[in-house]
């Protein structure tokens, strides 16, 4: 795994970070057969697009499934990804300030034809969101199955496009633009957002503004 100050540094100055062979490789294969087996029995429903009571369905925008998880969760195999991310949040905790106090997580499923348009994660209202994470469980994926995820700068103009390979983790700046493009095969993935203290601004601050005040800082 990265150390915490290629990942600090990742953050600061791109806006993502890559992470490859996250989990040891069996812990990675328990999450697979959860995921497949859940998406099998029909656990998924379909995802929203909004806040809370304003979400709404709309299939012209994102058509995949999801599925909320809970840390405390009986299933031992989400474990060792939780304890994964609790270092991943620790380490960005400590090295860039960010204040972040909660995690939050669903499994998502993309089936052939599936995909997400460009959008940001980040509510404009609350601003809780810090930083995105995506940790992928499809084995052997090419090119060719597509689905793969394209984060955007504040531009709109491409920054990286990211197969969803297997055991493959991803973070990001929860306010850059990103999509997930159409794919060819079933898509599994984990979804999910560090986030701070929810507050309301008329005007919503900038995230590098934000952590470049904090690397000021003494201390």
């Amino acid at each position: 795994m990265a150390t915490e100050k290629q990942l600090a540094d990742a953050i600061y100055q791109h806006g993502y970070h890559v992470i490859d062979n996250f989990l040891d490789y069996q812990h990675y294969q328990a999450l697979r057969t959860i995921i497949r087996s859940m998406h099998e029995k029909g656990y998924f429903r379909d995802a929203k697009i909004g806040h809370q009571k304003s979400a709404i369905y709309d299939s012209r925008i994102r058509k995949d499934q999801i599925y909320w998880l809970e840390e405390t969760a009986d299933e031992r195999a989400i474990r060792p990804y939780f304890a994964a991310i609790h270092t991943i949040f620790t380490a960005l905790n400590r090295s860039l300030f960010l204040g972040l106090v909660d995690y939050e997580a669903h499994f998502a499923v993309y089936e052939p034809g599936t995909f997400y348009k460009k959008h940001i994660d980040q509510f404009a209202t609350t601003q809780d969101r810090r930083v995105s994470c995506v940790y992928y469980l499809n084995d052997q994926w090419r090119e060719q199955d597509g689905g793969e995820l394209v984060l955007y700068d504040k531009t709109d103009l491409p920054l990286v496009t990211i197969q969803p390979c297997a055991n493959r983790f991803v973070c990001f700046n929860s306010e850059l633009p990103h999509e997930v493009r159409t794919t060819q095969k079933t898509r599994y993935s984990i979804a999910g957002w560090f986030k701070t203290r929810a507050l309301h601004f008329n005007h919503p601050p900038d995230f590098m503004q934000f952590t470049e005040q904090a690397l000021s800082e003494p201390g």
